[in-house]
């Protein structure tokens, strides 16, 4: 018989960590170096482009250092489900599943069904689960997609647990499997008869959504539909909290119990701040805390679908493990994704920071709180830290949520409404410390990331846990604009805590480890980034246009310290890629191609709105990602086309990148005809250089002039660049002269 003491999870460093350590060491020598030539090389005259360069490498430098405590000691985690079974079976915690949506139009209900359905169906016991679906867009359109969703669930839960079904999301399952080669003909009738059934309430829902309003003989099959009268809007609307499934009233086809299953849309009305899906989070945890307050929470955005049943039963190995258990304040699953080209075109994927970054994270203190597919102690949201560790069923939540609601919690989720309704009023935090100290913090523009920040300040640690099947499948951006619109949203959000009292190398120093510290302020210093990077890949070029060299001559010594720098670099990312994350050669092009133009666009406008938000000139908003399915533009990501079609302020900045190394590009050759050997000696390097940038911006040139569908680059983005790049040529020169006068 096994012991008790056998641990329910190891850990192992991954083997490719000393081959890290020794390249690191080799690459900061090298660094030294270039720090060294900068210093003594300077020229005395045309110094202007010199200094940039610099200032970029040193910027460069400094973010590669940040980026190597992520690859000092990366680990590896696996799971004994098995043990926790024979152990815990009947033990197991409960848990409340938060799924978040906001907006019907570009997060789809059908969407939202679908990640609902395949969290009602986890394999874990029922009795143990409950699910809350926050709709802060309180639209009847979503309501009744889930009354939907909750009436099928009464044969497709079932369904699963009886033929042991791992895929768990209808549309995933139904697109995926195939009944061919099947011997059992109960389940092939089984099959056939769910799949029919799935396929009329996914017409129900679309046809609704389309139509705008739920049909009348609709609304009179529950009660939920009188909350909604006319006047309410997304912006304007009273708290909303229904019951659409509760244990022990109702059952699936078998007569087995369901999850609890509450619908809950906060009260929002004008002039009073709604703190975006923080301040909806921090409702859904006091409305759950009075009706079931399970000790774990899982929180999943709503296109986010539980692709691995065992998901919840693996974290628990974490959280239950009699050694180590106590350390842990949440579990955070990687986000993949489906339907992203199989060379990844907009690096959807996020191998980098998924397959490379966390892993290293994992092995100081933990990653950071993704936001979705990750599980916390609901104790830590309540402030507690690893020595106070309570029953939040008692003393924590009593703080916080007043004794009179809490009483009823022995009562039926349906004779809880009122008290859930009074929690999700928008003036129930005024003058407290929700979204402070308690719960989601706010003020920022990814409250994920700043939450599970402070869960580590107080001790904390975080395990990252990448399961052989992959526990959430969610859907990424199809478009260049929506990709960098998100990655925009993110970077803003992330500079904003660096700004912050929160600073990680002030705030947090004092509380975690500094490798962990450095690790955070890695991705909170995405924005401030896109200065190097812009400098980089404009200064040379524009040097190349007046003469003046930049980097050492072919014949010079120093020649092969930069070639070093640059090869090493990307070679040494491409392999990382395609080991760890099992990215082709095509995916690692796409993938640093998508960096050049993320870095120029969404992270320059990313650092522009945060300064603006701290001089007082603009506040910063909350942009939903839309989901919603473009049939012409998906067939062209498809094709691994770019799609560029809206006017977007975010395609300039890369646009002029792009034309002015192909001018620079164009003038450098014309002089080295001109010169001769010379003339290739002296800038080598930046034709190299300028002619990488031109290879990687071929999409924004074909954009430009060599596409005539939707998808193409707008001929007002086009006229502007051009006229930008032609100016910031015919400037330069002149620029750099007047230096070398002075």
């Amino acid at each position: 018989m096994e012991s008790t003491d056998f641990p329910l999870y190891i850990t192992l460093e991954k083997p490719y960590a000393k081959i890290n350590r020794v390249y690191a060491c080799i690459f900061f020598g090298a660094i030294l170096g270039l720090v060294y030539y900068r210093i003594l090389y300077m020229p005395t005259q045309g110094y202007l482009p010199w200094i940039l360069l610099f200032c970029a490498e040193l910027g460069f430098a400094f973010i590669w250092i940040l980026d190597q405590t992520m690859r000092w000691r990366p680990v590896d985690r696996s799971t004994f489900p098995e043990r926790l079974s024979n152990r815990f079976e009947m033990d197991l915690p409960p848990i409340d599943i938060f799924i978040c949506t906001a907006d019907p139009i570009k997060e789809p209900p059908i969407d939202v069904a679908n990640t609902l359905l395949s969290t009602l169906a986890f394999d874990y016991p029922v009795e143990r689960l409950s699910c809350y679906v926050s709709d802060d867009g309180g639209s009847q359109l979503t309501f009744y997609a889930l009354f939907e969703a909750s009436c099928f669930a009464k044969i497709w839960v079932p369904f699963c647990h009886k033929y042991s079904i791992q895929q768990r999301c209808p549309e995933a399952f139904f697109s995926e499997y195939h009944i061919d080669g099947i011997e059992s003909l109960s389940f092939m009738e089984e099959w056939k008869t769910i799949k029919e059934m799935y396929e009329e309430m996914k017409y129900c829902i679309n046809s609704v959504v389309e139509r705008g309003t739920v049909p009348e003989n609709k609304c009179k099959e529950h009660e939920g539909f009188k909350e909604w009268t006319s006047g309410m809007s997304s912006r304007d609307h009273p708290a909303i909290v229904q019951v659409l499934l509760e244990k022990g009233k109702d059952c699936d086809g078998e007569g087995h119990d369901l999850p609890d299953l509450v619908y809950v849309s906060r009260e929002k009305k004008p002039g009073y701040p709604h703190n975006f899906k923080a301040g909806a989070l921090n409702v859904l945890i006091r409305v759950s805390a009075v009706m079931s307050n399970a000790p774990y929470i899982l929180t999943l955005d709503c296109d986010m679908y539980a692709n691995n049943c065992k998901a919840l039963r693996e974290a628990m190995c974490f959280f239950m493990d009699p050694q180590t258990g106590h350390q842990f304040g949440y579990v955070q699953f990687p986000q993949r994704f489906h339907g992203i080209t199989i060379n990844d075109l907009y690096a959807g994927h996020l191998k980098k920071v998924y397959d490379i970054q966390f892993n290293g994270l994992d092995g100081i203190e933990g990653p950071l709180y993704g936001g979705t597919g990750c599980i916390l102690r609901r104790d830590v949201l309540c402030g507690s830290e690893p020595h106070e560790f309570v029953d939040v069923s008692s003393s924590l939540i009593k703080q916080f949520i007043p004794s009179t609601y809490l009483s009823m919690q022995k009562a039926s989720p349906s004779k809880r409404l009122d008290e859930g309704k009074d929690l999700a009023r928008c003036h129930y935090e005024d003058n407290s410390l929700w979204g402070k100290k308690i719960g989601m913090l706010y003020d920022c523009a990814v409250e994920d990331v700043l939450t599970g920040f402070s869960i580590h300040c107080r001790g904390w640690k975080s395990v990252f846990y990448s399961p052989r099947r992959n526990a959430f499948m969610g859907c990424a951006p199809v478009t260049l604009n929506d990709t960098l619109n998100q990655n925009k949203r993110w970077a803003t959000g992330l500079l904003e805590i660096f700004v912050s009292r929160f600073c990680p190398l002030t705030y947090g120093i004092r509380h975690t480890r500094l490798a962990e510290n450095m690790g955070y302020s890695f991705f909170f210093l995405g924005a401030p980034s896109s200065l190097p990077l812009l400098c980089y890949g404009l200064v040379p070029a524009l040097s190349m246009l007046s003469g003046l060299s930049v980097f050492p001559q072919i014949s010079d010594p120093w020649f092969l310290l930069f070639v070093f720098l640059a090869t090493s670099a990307y070679a040494y990312s491409a392999i990382e890629l395609m080991y760890l994350g099992g990215a082709s050669l095509r995916c690692c092009w796409n993938e640093q191609r998508v960096w050049m133009i993320r870095g120029v666009s969404s992270y320059l406008f990313a650092l522009i709105q945060v300064i603006s938000k701290l001089l007082g000139i603009s506040k910063l908003g909350f942009e939903v990602t839309s989901k919603v399915f473009d049939s012409e533009a998906t067939k062209r990501y498809q094709a691994e086309i770019f799609e560029f079609g809206v006017a977007s302020e975010l395609f300039i900045p890369f646009s002029v990148m792009a034309l002015v190394n192909l001018m620079a590009l164009m003038g450098g050759i014309a002089g080295v005809i001109r010169k001769g050997y010379p003339g290739v000696e002296n800038m080598f390097l930046q034709l190299l250089l300028s002619s990488f940038i031109v290879i990687n911006s071929y999409p924004i040139y074909e954009g430009m002039v060599g596409r005539k569908d939707k998808g193409s680059m707008p001929t007002c983005i086009t006229i502007f660049s051009i006229l930008a790049a032609v100016v910031a040529c015919s400037m330069v020169s002149p620029i750099f002269e007047f230096r070398k006068r002075i």
